[in-house]
């Protein structure tokens, strides 16, 4: 029958039609063997490098359940090109060559997402549209490693592809009612949108369920959504989502007092001086301002309770000295939105707010505020300026001196890797350029660092290498625990190096003038993905030490509290303590810090998991992620529940910070000018 239609073009078109739907489902089988194949080299891949989840075969079974799902949903798309070339094409063996050309299409793109995976331990999503093609090329090329194991991974499942494809052309049970049958269903599966991701509630761990979703799924729901999701429309201005009601949940919570329908975010700035209370103040002598942003820095590996041990002994030492802030949340899970969240507690807008580029509205900022009170500005970094439109951002704040990779040319050329210098290296320029100020003029600085970032590579590793195997010793380690970290050494040594670069910062800053009169601020941009998460919370736990010779006593402090509180609080201590002028109407998405020592949460906020994946959102001792609820414990422990009536709240207040940010992006209407001029750098 077959022969015959590739003989004659007059054979009937249905029985063509026929014939083609049982030729693709035969071939079909051969995609999803190799599906299944790669499945197999990926969990090998795993267990070779030692990353073997939790509930290994039971995992194993729950993720190839969900690539058939996927691997059905995408039958109706894969087999509109088959038919076309079945239907021009005349020559039997010309119809599998065009099966192979169509299926290593999709073998390609899933190979190319588990390499990303396997690279940055989290799946591709939608984040892939939110950067531009330069941002794209500079991450890829840092990140990426090509080894004899992940070529072997990358070149087999095409050799299985078109052998399975040989095989499958000659199973003679599949008739076309039968076919007809399956492409039905797939269409049904493809059009009511039936997922092929399991429910994260069923895993105990994210890197878990990050191991058992397949790659290509995950990134094609997360663009479908990104493209065709809407947005609630919810009237917010009305009403302040922040209430002070006389409940158990809002009694604590600081109320927002929204002035402008126009301006979303416009509102009484009405934050307490929760900082004072800690600081020797002398009123003539405004402080200076030091923030370091460390790049990766996360609780997991950092501070007490962390449940990897933690691999930073000088940060660890002067926690001891400082106002240390245990579960504190970086706004976003990538450095994207990092400045505008830390320095001006700013709306994310679409894709963060320096993805506006020269759009970005005014804002005011930290770097702005005390710029206009006659604070020298600077801001240093070790990398290019240019990424992530930093640069932008950190001239609309007026700085009196920028600091860049290009200013790097005293160091050897050699230590410059794909992104920027070594922290190092950009310790030892800070320090020169704190040299050089003026001791008469109050500063507020920037460091941002970056050498806790792919490929994890910095100078001397051996060295660092030695000083992880040390702090595991002091850890008390048991062989398996040393086994399991050293699968991450590059990770562990470049940490173990960077809290180095740090503890070399303090000590040449204790020997300048300046030092006794300047608080330093640090926290991490995000916990680093390349070592696996324990939870969906994890990626954004990181620490805030405020530390300063100016402390009259040291606190750990167990409350929570974000990025998005840090300007507010700053900024309220230095209006209070030392006349520095602030506006009476802001723009701040949170509240200020909450300096309370047990454990409690007064916030609500949003985190921004990427660039384009808004679906993170805490309230209280609540934390939602997507359409899952979690109650969150110290330590930013996780347990996931069943409560509609919570998690409707949770998704109303998530609702109404969306579409104030939907507005404000739609309109760019941040500030009134006749506001902003009033503090203009």
């Amino acid at each position: 029958m077959e022969n015959t239609f590739f003989e004659a073009p007059e054979y009937p078109v249905l029985d063509r039609f026929k014939n083609s739907a049982v030729l693709f489902l035969k071939y079909s089988v051969a995609l999803l063997a190799t599906v299944f194949f790669i499945k197999i080299l990926e969990y090998t891949y795993i267990t070779i490098k030692g990353d073997i989840p939790s509930g290994f075969l039971l995992l194993a079974l729950k993720s190839l359940f969900f690539d058939v799902i996927f691997v059905l949903k995408c039958l109706p798309i894969l087999y509109l090109p088959f038919l076309l070339f079945f239907f021009s094409l005349k020559v039997k063996k010309h119809i599998y060559v065009a099966a192979g050309i169509i299926f290593s299409v999709y073998i390609l793109i899933y190979l190319l997402l588990l390499k990303y995976f396997f690279t940055a331990l989290v799946p591709l999503g939608s984040d892939f549209y939110g950067y531009s093609y330069a941002d794209i090329k500079q991450t890829v090329s840092a990140g990426l490693s090509i080894d004899f194991l992940s070529i072997v991974i990358f070149i087999l499942p095409f050799v299985f592809l078109w052998f399975a494809l040989k095989a499958a052309a000659k199973i003679k049970s599949f008739n076309y009612r039968i076919s007809i049958g399956v492409l039905v269903v797939s269409l049904a599966l493809l059009y009511f949108n039936v997922s092929s991701l399991p429910s994260q509630a069923g895993f105990k761990k994210d890197y878990d369920y990050n191991v058992a979703i397949n790659k290509e799924a995950f990134f094609f729901e997360n663009s479908y959504a990104y493209f065709f999701d809407n947005e609630p429309n919810v009237d917010i201005y009305a009403a302040n989502y922040f209430e002070d009601g006389t409940d158990g949940d809002n009694a604590m919570r600081p109320q927002m007092k929204y002035v402008n329908g126009a301006y979303p975010f416009l509102r009484e700035e009405n934050s307490l001086d929760v900082l004072g209370n800690f600081f020797n103040v002398d009123s003539a002598k405004r402080p200076n301002i030091v923030f370091i942003q460390v790049e990766g820095l996360g609780r997991a590996f950092s501070g007490p309770n962390a449940y990897l041990g933690s691999f930073t002994p000088f940060l660890d030492q002067l926690r001891g000295r400082s106002l240390y802030f245990e579960n504190f949340l970086a706004a976003q899970g990538r450095t994207f939105a990092s400045l505008p969240s830390i320095l001006g507690s700013l709306p994310f807008f679409d894709k963060g707010y320096n993805e506006l580029g020269s759009r970005m509205p005014k804002a005011f900022t930290t770097l702005g505020l005390l710029k206009h009170n006659g604070y020298h500005s600077s801001f240093l970094m070790s990398t290019d300026v240019a990424f992530d439109n930093e640069g932008l951002f950190i001239r609309a704040q007026g700085v009196d001196q920028l600091i860049s990779k290009a200013n790097f040319s005293e160091f050897p050329a050699a230590d410059n890797s794909y992104w920027g210098y070594p922290d190092l290296d950009l310790m030892k320029k800070a320090i020169g350029f704190y040299t050089k100020l003026p001791g008469n003029q109050p500063f507020v600085s920037y460091i941002q660092t970056i050498s806790m970032h792919t490929p994890y590579k910095v100078p001397n590793m051996d060295r660092y290498y030695g000083l992880m195997e040390s702090q595991m010793n002091k850890l008390g380690f048991d062989e398996g625990q040393k086994g399991e970290h050293r699968t991450y050494k590059d990770q562990y040594a470049t940490i173990m190096y960077s809290d180095e670069a740090l503890k070399y910062f303090f000590q040449e800053f204790a020997k300048l003038p300046a030092y006794k009169n300047t608080i330093f601020i640090i926290t991490g941009d995000h916990r680093l993905p390349e070592i696996p998460m324990s939870t969906k919370i994890d990626r954004y736990h990181v620490p805030l030490i405020i530390y300063s010779p100016m402390l009259k006593r040291n606190a750990s402090i167990r409350s929570v509290s974000s990025h998005l509180d840090i300007a507010p609080s700053l900024l309220k201590f230095l209006q209070t303590n030392y006349e520095v002028k602030t506006p009476n109407l802001v723009t701040w998405v949170g509240t200020g810090l909450d300096t309370v020592r047990q454990f409690r949460n007064i916030h609500r906020y949003p985190l921004k998991q990427t660039v384009s994946d808004l679906i993170d959102y805490v309230s209280g001792e609540y934390f939602l992620n997507g359409q899952t609820l979690f109650s969150i414990g110290d330590n930013f422990d996780l347990q996931p529940m069943q409560d509609d009536n919570r998690k409707n709240q949770l998704i109303g207040e998530f609702n109404q910070y969306k579409s104030q940010n939907n507005q404000v992006t739609q309109t760019l209407k941040l500030l009134p000018d006749s506001v902003y001029k009033k503090f203009k750098p």
